[in-house]
């Protein structure tokens, strides 16, 4: 016997099935790798909190900036502190003292 009826009329019963399969298969796919996908809003969401923490250092060195900016304009002893640390200048009536190393 070649087979029922029932199995005559439908010979492709078995790829039916898998469409479904292959459905879920695509939709997860593009859930996971595409555009909006998951990983690529865990990647994002790494990247923002890097950046908001580069934005939290940057604020913290401008602050730093404007407040020896504010020195620089109202503290004329820190304008001179600044001159002697990094210039090296002395005042007129101080005497310099340069020793040699001898080693």
């Amino acid at each position: 016997m070649a087979g029922s009826p029932a199995q005559a009329s439908r010979p492709d019963r078995g790829r039916l099935n898998l469409w479904p399969l292959a459905l879920v298969a695509l939709i997860l796919g593009f859930a996971l790798f595409g555009d909006r996908g998951i990983l690529h809003m865990l990647k994002l969401s790494g990247q923002k909190a890097g950046l908001t923490q580069k934005l939290a250092e940057l604020k913290a060195q401008n602050e730093e900036l404007r407040i020896e900016i504010a020195l620089l304009r109202n503290d004329p002893l820190y304008i001179e502190r600044i001159a002697r640390i990094e210039l090296g200048m002395v005042r007129d009536d101080e005497l310099v003292f340069q020793f040699t190393d001898r080693r």
